[in-house]
């Protein structure tokens, strides 16, 4: 299982550490990878953060990429906040030497026909990692497999948690690696977190993405406990 720690939070949310630096050095050094939003700002520089912001030396992409670069096993879930910035973007992740440990993800959110970016991403640069995506919201499983360039699928639970093993068979018989986001990160409760954590696990889901990643690394860890005990 890889934990991502949404936007470098470490145990819980936390708007003083939200995709900071700091906080995802200490989030790498526990052997997570991380879930982060880029974008681009009016100078063509690119810069990390959520929401449209100023560019500072503090969110400039370039510190960052240094940081992931310290730990190059490191998953790095990378959001794609805008469109038409493709070539500078693939142009800067390369030059950075982070493009092989990332992959891209939630284009869908902006574009009028879905997958069309991940194919001119991929005309770009046919090494770069893609995701698709999957959720409650109009994205489907049927049109999440026909971006044949995604070798990822991210799975979203936004008003229901609505996928169900089969599905996810579905999904891994074509070849797929699968991230779900956790349900804490919706407004869903903590019991339902962990009821969800147990399905993930249980179905053999490659990642999750959590505002909690210290309580799902000691989920894990409980797990692993319960197994050895039985086998």
């Amino acid at each position: 299982m890889n934990i991502l720690a949404h936007r470098g939070y470490f145990d819980g949310p936390d708007p003083s550490s939200e995709n900071r630096t700091e906080s995802m050095a200490r989030c790498l050094k526990r052997g997570w990878g991380l879930e982060t939003d880029i974008r681009q700002a009016p100078d063509g520089r690119f810069y990390i953060s959520h929401d449209p912001v100023p560019i500072t030396e503090e969110n400039e992409a370039e510190a960052y990429c240094k940081l992931w670069r310290h730990y190059p096993y490191a998953t790095i879930a990378l959001n794609v906040k805008e469109l038409g910035c493709e070539t500078p973007l693939l142009t800067f992740l390369e030059r950075a030497g982070v493009l092989n440990q990332l992959f891209l993800f939630d284009m869908e959110l902006l574009e009028t026909s879905a997958g069309s970016t991940a194919r001119r991403l991929r005309q770009i640069n046919p090494s770069v990692r893609l995701a698709a995506r999957v959720s409650d919201r109009n994205e489907s499983i049927d049109q999440a497999l026909t971006i044949e360039e995604a070798e990822v699928i991210w799975i979203d639970e936004f008003d229901d948690l609505w996928i169900e093993e089969t599905e996810l068979q579905v999904l891994k018989a074509a070849g797929r690696q699968l991230y779900a986001i956790s349900p804490e990160i919706h407004g869903f409760s903590h019991e339902q977190m962990r009821r969800r954590w147990h399905d993930f696990t249980t179905w053999g889901i490659d990642g999750i993405c959590t505002d909690h990643p210290v309580a799902l690394e000691a989920y894990l860890r409980e797990l692993d406990t319960m197994e050895s005990s039985l086998s």
